[in-house]
């Protein structure tokens, strides 16, 4: 259809708009407020409506703009049940219909940023980045100086994750020079997201030094500091950030998970578990707290408050996924093998769309006492009907064939592991120990000479596929 000029378009929206108008009676209440009461109860229902869409309470704000279309004069009630329509065509999922009813609004109202930050609420919800963008951009050419309107848009797409949309509408909210410390805050959370390190560490931690500010708000500051310094490599002032941030709010747990992940990282694992007991004890049990000392634990070779701390969160939590592997390796390493496949195969019933689990249940299976041989084989043809070329499924299965007795098999899968991976020492000794037991001393030999070299190789050619 041939777009209409601009006039006609407003004269045809000026006429729904008067054509709606005069069918709200029959929808209204009728109401005994004094002009002064309708006033105020308008405003409030416009500020809660609006506050209600940018939350995605569409339904609400429907009614609630709804409800001000009532009691509004009668030359803006009409703009009010358009709001409600396009609110209501959103919670119903018709974006198409909300996109339309708000554009109709915007030609009308070009003065006013409402329809057009409802639009660009409605692109960045359904997905529609095209649509995001040219609302964007209007608001950016329309209302260069409305603060308020581009620290909002920013707030929506740092929520939605569109970090480079949000940076560039946290920029032009600062350039109106209507940023304040939540605006600033935006933005080093943003600077960081995008990289840009250096810059968010210093607005964070100016933020941080803000004496006036809550304590809450100097402790978003410097967490967002620490993470930008560990990203650079300055653990040591990502350690100092971070404490502040637990210091200044002691709920928070992303200060204690990175502070834990520094002091991993640098083989300080006592320090680890000390600063995730610490949460524990401030927070509670928190499944991500409790997740992460879980693992510190185990890599502190604590395997029984290890295997303590996982098995309750996974009792409290079982689709914590992360768990079950940590716990498995509690398992082991307290000679409880069979445990450890058991806690496997739990995983695997909780996510069956996986089917590399197989592999690890079968290398589980093959440490155990007494090896279930068969299990291990058919572990092994489920996890190769997923990945027919993985090379751990003919390296298992090598070793299987090796263990029971079947020598030329095994030769068989382990060559083909060896295609699929190269530089995989592990591969070379098992296939040089078949060879040795079919009476082939010199391919044996060959492959020993083959697993010697890769073991002295540098480890950018081990790293080669």
């Amino acid at each position: 259809m041939t777009p209409c000029a601009f006039e006609r378009c407003v004269n045809l929206a000026v006429f729904s708009l008067l054509a709606l108008a005069r069918s709200l009676a029959a929808g209204c209440i009728s109401s005994d407020m004094s002009p002064e009461q309708a006033r105020i109860r308008l405003l409030d229902l416009d500020r809660k409506a609006q506050v209600e869409f940018r939350h995605s309470e569409f339904a609400q704000a429907s009614e609630d703009f709804h409800q001000a279309a009532c009691i509004a004069p009668e030359s803006i009630r009409s703009y009010y049940e358009l709001y409600a329509n396009a609110t209501g065509a959103v919670a119903a999922g018709d974006f198409a219909r909300a996109r339309e009813v708000l554009q109709q609004v915007d030609r009308v109202r070009p003065d006013h940023p409402l329809p057009l930050a409802m639009l660009a609420k409605v692109d960045l919800i359904s997905g529609d980045i095209a649509h995001l963008k040219t609302s964007l951009a209007a608001a950016g050419r329309r209302f260069p100086h409305d603060g308020r309107l581009h620290a909002q848009l920013a707030q929506d797409l740092l929520h939605e994750k569109q970090y480079d949309l949000a940076l560039a509408e946290e920029l032009r909210a600062g350039e109106s020079g209507a940023a304040g410390a939540g605006s600033a805050m935006n933005l080093a959370v943003l600077e960081n997201q995008v990289g840009a390190f250096g810059d968010a560490a210093r607005l964070a931690s100016a933020i941080e030094e803000q004496a006036g500010l809550p304590e809450k708000a100097r402790a978003s500051g410097a967490g967002i500091a620490g993470l930008s310094y560990e990203s650079m490599g300055q653990l040591q002032d990502a350690i100092r950030h971070l404490k502040a941030a637990s210091r200044l709010d002691p709920h928070q747990e992303q200060p204690y998970l990175a502070l834990a992940r520094i002091y991993t990282e640098q083989q300080e694992r006592g320090a680890a578990v000390v600063i995730l007991d610490q949460a524990r004890k401030t927070i509670g049990s928190a499944p991500n707290i409790l997740l992460a000392l879980g693992s510190a634990l185990v890599s502190a070779e604590r395997y029984q408050a290890a295997r303590e701390t996982l098995t309750g969160l996974i009792q409290s939590v079982p689709d914590q996924f992360e768990a079950y592997p940590k716990l498995a390796e509690a398992y082991r390493n307290t000679g409880e093998p069979s445990r450890a496949t058991e806690t496997l195969r739990q995983l695997a019933r909780r996510k069956p769309d996986d089917p590399m689990l197989h592999v690890v249940i079968a290398r589980s299976l093959l440490d155990e006492e007494k090896v279930d041989y068969l299990g291990v084989l058919q572990e092994l043809a489920a996890a190769e009907k997923a990945s027919p070329g993985d090379y751990d499924v003919y390296y298992l299965r090598g070793r299987v064939f090796l263990a029971t007795g079947q020598f030329a098999q095994a030769v068989t899968s382990l060559q083909r592991a060896i295609q699929l991976r190269p530089t995989e020492p592990g591969a070379y000794y098992q296939l040089g120990l078949a060879y040795r037991k079919l009476g082939q001393p010199n391919l044996a030999k060959e492959q020993f000479e083959k697993l010697e070299f890769l073991k002295g190789a540098p480890d950018s050619l081990k790293a080669r596929e």
